[in-house]
């Protein structure tokens, strides 16, 4: 079970990372932190984080911590919390 969880994380980051639009067989996939750039506050990291991970089954983005330079986003992925860090 913790295969399926880890692999389900990184499905999560991917759709983070990804800039929303760039993906071609779905414009609506990704987020949009790589074009808000560093200066971009808690309130809407976490707002493009849910938006991203809105369609995967399971797994909701509870809180997001921000840092210099990086994101620490809670997760929930079937009730279990996972902690993701990623770069903006």
């Amino acid at each position: 079970m913790n295969d399926c969880i880890n692999s389900v994380i990184e499905d999560c980051i991917v759709a983070i990372m990804c800039p929303r639009g760039e993906f071609y067989p779905d414009k609506n996939y990704g987020s949009k932190i790589k074009f808000a750039g560093s200066a971009i506050d808690e309130d809407r990291l976490l707002c493009y984080a849910r938006q991203a991970l809105n369609d995967m089954d399971g797994v909701y983005v509870k809180s997001v911590c921000k840092t210099d330079g990086t994101a620490q986003f809670i997760l929930s992925v079937n009730n279990e919390e996972r902690q993701v860090t990623v770069e903006l």
